[in-house]
């Protein structure tokens, strides 16, 4: 099981020094081919997707519409900061995540 980036230069930079090595430079993809890419990652042997928060904001309904291709509870999607830091969000994804994986919300 495999362990996929898409994100910014300076965050995948850091990740493929830690060791990641399937990683996806937003600034690199086309817009209409972020559908492909995140079709092949739920179809590849990728356990978790780690993609910065930013970027998940931009293509959000496509992460929405990749959920259909997922079998089972693989690939985990975690959102991520980038190099400029977190963003300030209403919805927290961990919490958002928990609630999907085990069908009900945890006070």
């Amino acid at each position: 099981m495999e362990i996929a980036l898409i994100g910014d230069k300076h965050t995948i930079y850091g990740f493929r020094l830690a060791g990641i090595k399937k990683t996806f430079l937003l600034e690199d993809i086309r817009r209409e081919d972020i559908r492909g890419i995140l079709k092949d990652l739920f179809e590849d042997s990728i356990a978790l997707i780690l993609i910065t928060e930013k970027i998940a904001e931009e293509i959000k309904s496509l992460l929405e519409e990749a959920d259909r291709f997922r079998k089972g509870i693989m690939p985990i999607i975690l959102q991520i900061p980038d190099s400029g830091g977190p963003l300030i969000s209403k919805i927290d994804p961990m919490r958002e995540l928990i609630k999907r994986t085990i069908g009900f919300e945890i006070a």
